[in-house]
């Protein structure tokens, strides 16, 4: 038995909704596909640092943060107890050729006691210079700690602890 075809593909007239609305749809979701995700991290509100910007080009640094609740940051992870944070800030200072620069990121919020108290902790670690960060501008930025950066900022200034 033959069976006859009476349906020849692509020899109608050509439908041109279906395949606008399939774009469309693709329009939407890369359009908006970005706002629909919320970024993962912890939002620091710096304060405001000086006018100068650009990228480190000096030595790499080490990149300490620390978020409103007064919670450390280092090397992308939270750290729960100040004797991790010296142990590790210790591994990573004693390697050779490895960063003597802390760059600490501090929340505006943040008691100045704390940031003495981990100036002093990254001292007794090994690292040789402590710099403190702000924002660029005057505008709050957000923002987490990497492992070493060359993307600190000139804007940092110095604490003034004397080596012991």
């Amino acid at each position: 038995m033959k069976f006859t075809r009476t349906l020849k593909p692509l020899k109608g007239q050509f439908e041109l909704a279906p395949y606008l609305c399939v774009v469309f749809v693709l329009l939407f979701f890369m359009l908006f596909g970005g706002y629909l995700v919320l970024p993962v991290g912890t939002r620091l509100e710096l304060p405001p640092g000086g006018s100068r910007s650009g990228t480190w080009t000096g030595a790499p640094f080490l990149v300490l943060a620390v978020d409103a609740g007064e919670q450390c940051y280092f090397e992308n992870q939270i750290v729960p107890d100040l004797a991790i944070l010296k142990t590790r800030l210790a591994a990573r200072a004693s390697a050779p050729k490895g960063p003597r620069k802390l760059y600490l990121q501090a929340d505006r919020s943040v008691r100045y006691e704390r940031l003495q108290e981990l100036a002093t902790l990254a001292r007794e670690a090994g690292l040789s210079e402590i710099l403190l960060g702000g924002g660029s501008g005057g505008g709050g930025s957000g923002g987490g700690g990497g492992t070493t950066g060359n993307s600190g900022g000139a804007e940092g200034r110095r604490l003034g602890i004397p080596k012991p």
